[in-house]
């Protein structure tokens, strides 16, 4: 695998369009990686309380009724 040092000097010899495009494409990565690392967190956290096998109509009423619980409390108006 190549150094941190090396990739910044072969990113940087890049033409800025093409760095623009590689940044670019690294966010998205970054994004997609961070809502699976969310999506396998909130799994687990299923699988703890043993809610795991839950139908998905059940989960998402139960996230309806979270959301409607903090706005009755944080949004009174």
């Amino acid at each position: 695998m190549q150094s941190i040092d090396d990739l910044a000097r072969e990113i940087t010899a890049l033409p800025a369009s093409e760095q623009e495009v590689l940044l670019d494409r690294v966010a998205q990565i970054n994004f997609q990686k961070g809502l699976a690392d969310l999506a396998g967190k909130y799994r687990a956290r299923l699988a703890r309380k043993g809610r795991v096998d839950n139908a998905v109509e059940q989960v998402w009423e139960e996230l309806h009724r979270i959301r409607e619980e903090i706005a009755k409390r944080d949004y009174l108006n």
